[in-house]
This record gives structure tokens, sequence and C-alpha cells, in this order.
């Protein structure tokens, strides 16, 4: 079949600006971290109009901004900024903004982002990996287990909040848990749910953990920033991600991110969003408009 080439949403990319000021992780002395023991590429201002740009002739109609760990202190001014860009730029359409979920005073955080029109939802980064401990972001296993993390996902509930949910196999059968709990709650499984590498027995671990979420329909899978642990851009990863995933939850519960520009360390969104076509092209018009554009779009409500 011919490549896609209808209109895209990309549902996970970042916006950096002021970097001094609003991103004091950037300024720490280099360690090793999820995407790699040097990610001194990544420290360089990636604004609105240098997404647009990337995304004019690939026909990104929409997009949706994820929280890239701006000062946690003031988490409300990532999003004020944001809509002020989208508000001038038309882009982002949608904002994931950063909320601790276990906070006391959680509901009047989450009222202060969704005073602003483009908030859609909330991410927390949970991941924990039980061997590396450079890939962990909680400081333990059964962190999104507790209470008060049970209580913060249930007030997203309440206020009409979707929730991105970063972890690794691992943490599946937490995740489906948390989403029998909260069977009104829409969650996004992030970058396919971290795949590590390509050999068997890692796929086979990975894709027998998703199999726990198959039943909780509100759980999605946002099939993005696939190279975080090859840091090559990878037809091989790409592919094994996308067409399990697509195989096992369909186009009505997989849709398309970049994770752009932390990608850019590794390959131009152009080759990006390319490979990531090319590893669909055997499928039909309608998937790939569903895994592309549609999905998204009703996910976050954009």
């Amino acid at each position: 079949m011919p490549r896609y080439d209808g209109p895209v949403v990309d549902s996970h990319h970042h916006i950096l600006w002021d970097l001094e000021n609003n991103y004091p992780w950037m300024n720490r002395p280099m360690r090793p971290m999820i995407f790699g023991d040097d990610w001194s590429a990544m420290k360089q201002e990636y604004l609105v109009t240098d997404l647009k740009t990337d995304f004019a002739p690939h026909d990104v109609v929409k997009s949706v901004h994820v929280q890239a760990n701006f000062d946690i202190s003031r988490p409300v001014d990532e999003t004020a900024g944001l809509q002020a860009m989208a508000d001038e730029h038309d882009y982002p359409h949608g904002i994931v903004a950063y909320t601790d979920l276990t906070d006391p005073n959680l509901e009047s955080v989450l009222d202060a982002h969704l005073a602003h029109a483009n908030t859609r939802g909330i991410r927390q980064q949970v991941y924990w990996h039980p061997s590396n401990e450079y890939w962990r972001h909680v400081d333990r296993a059964d962190f999104c287990l507790s209470t008060s993390f049970r209580r913060g996902l249930a007030v997203l509930s309440d206020k009409g909040l979707t929730f991105d949910f970063q972890g690794f196999a691992s943490q599946f059968g937490d995740l489906a848990m948390l989403a029998k709990e909260n069977a009104n709650l829409k969650i996004c499984l992030v970058h396919a749910g971290m795949l590590t590498g390509t050999d068997d027995s890692t796929v086979e671990e990975w894709r027998e953990a998703l199999k726990v979420l198959l039943p909780y329909e509100n759980v999605f899978i946002k099939v993005s920033g696939l190279n975080t642990f090859t840091r090559t851009l990878d037809d091989t990863m790409m592919s094994i991600a996308s067409n399990t995933a697509l195989d096992m939850f369909g186009t009505d519960r997989c849709f398309f991110g970049s994770n752009y520009p932390v990608e850019r360390m590794w390959t131009n969104f152009g080759h990006y969003i390319s490979a990531q076509k090319n590893a669909l092209d055997a499928r039909s018009d309608a998937e790939n408009e569903k895994f592309f554009h549609d999905t998204a779009c009703g996910f976050y409500g954009i």
C-alpha cells in the first residue's frame, strides 16, 4: 500500500524556552539519565517557531505538548507560558501539564492549570526500572500504588483530565489495577511502554506484560519516543513497537507522538516521522488515519 500522506497529530512533543530559569535539571552537572549518559545535545532551546518549522512539511495539523520537567516549584507557569504560545501561534492545541498527584493541595493546583483553555491532562513520571538505577524517576517500585497517588488519579478523573503514564513492563500490572479502579479516567501508556531492546527475550517480556492491559478500554497506547533506548533512529525498534501495539490494541486505542526534540539527539523530525510511516506502510489508509490523527484527537479532545 502507498505510504500514509494524510494529516498528522503529534501527541507528544516538548517546547524548551529560557533554559537557564525554567529547567533546573538542565543546569546540573551531566549525569546518566534515561536517554543516555551524554545529553548535551538537548541543552538548547526549542521554541514554538522551531516546532512549526519542523511540522510544516509533514502536514502536522495539531499537537499536544507534554510537560518537560519545568521548574516543579511553579508548574502552572509552564502551562501559562504554553497557553500564551498557543494563543499567538496556534500550537500546541493540547497541554499535558505536570502536577504532583500526591500533593495535599492537588485540587487547587489542577484548577490553576484548568484556568488555561488548552489544558487536557497531567503527566507525573512514575517510571521505575527493577535493575537500572538510572532508569528511575520515583524512589520505589510501588510508588503509584500509594494511597495518596491513587487519590490523585481519582481527582483527575473527577475533573475530566487524562493521565499520561510512563512506566516499564514491570509496572503494567500496577497500571492495570489503577485503570480498573478509575474506569472513567482515560490513561495513555507513554512511549509504547518503553521497550528497551529488540532481542527476543526483551520483546517477549514486554509483549506479555502488555496483555494485562487489554481488558481495560480506558488504557490507550501512545506510540512515541521509540528510540529512547537505542539512541539512534532504529527501524527495527520502531516496527516492532508500533506493529505490536497496533496488533494488540487496534487503531482505536493507539496513536502517534514524536517525543521531539528529545529525539533530535539522534535524528531530525522529518526522518523520525518518515520511519514511523514506513513501519506502518502495510496498513490501510483507514488504520493510518486513525493512528496518525483521529485517535489522538479523540483522546485529548482537540
